[in-house]
């Protein structure tokens, strides 16, 4: 095994490269069992030969477990409840408990990527600090760019609530537009429940 640096590291792309003895060794996803280093981080690891050059595989990230982050994937999530869990190959054998506080936005889609890192709670592994990753990630930043933000009720705080087409729409609960989490931004469906204040229809 071989001790080396991550010189650089790409959560949403998922490779990066570990500098050992003045060289570059390209490292990708598959091969840290759950884990996501950051650059600068400590690792031990093998190398492959493969038809693109040298890979690191077998890759251990040398941090205490408090220090640690890793990938995930959200695997379910209940809005109304405000908690979910993430699966993480780094934990085969439990789910990952995350509540709605620890999520951008407060919102886990099922099925996003994420990075995370965890801690031993009386209950069980508990996720901190969530990061969503590729498509999850980008809708969180589109939705806060057009200023929509989790709300109170357990739903998002501005929508398309009830009113006339060029006036604003009173708040609760009324037939509008659902900006349902997967779909791009710009078609939205009709028939979900538009919460909050929002343009009318």
């Amino acid at each position: 095994m071989l001790t080396g640096t991550i010189k650089s590291y790409n959560p949403h792309k998922g490779w990066g490269f570990i500098e050992c003895n003045g060289q570059d060794t390209f490292v990708n996803k598959k091969d840290l069992k759950g884990h996501c280093p950051s650059k600068g981080s400590q690792v031990k690891f093998q190398i492959t030969q493969t038809e693109r050059g040298a890979q690191a595989t077998s890759v251990e990230v040398l941090a205490p477990p408090e220090e640690q982050t890793f990938f995930g994937e959200i695997k379910s999530f209940n809005p109304s409840k405000g908690y979910g869990f993430i699966s993480c190959e780094a934990f085969p054998d439990k789910d990952i408990f995350v509540l709605k506080s620890e999520l951008p936005g407060g919102f886990g889609p099922q099925g996003g990527h994420c990075k995370f890192k965890v801690s031993q709670e009386e209950k069980g592994p508990s996720a901190k600090d969530v990061m969503l990753l590729g498509s999850a990630g980008n809708q969180v930043q589109q939705m806060k760019a057009m200023g929509y933000g989790w709300g109170g009720k357990g739903d998002w705080g501005k929508g398309w609530g009830k009113g006339t087409w060029d006036t604003w729409g009173k708040g609760g609960y009324g037939g509008g537009y659902e900006m349902p989490w997967g779909m791009p931004m710009q078609m939205p469906i009709w028939g979900g429940k538009g919460y909050g204040k929002g343009y009318g229809w």
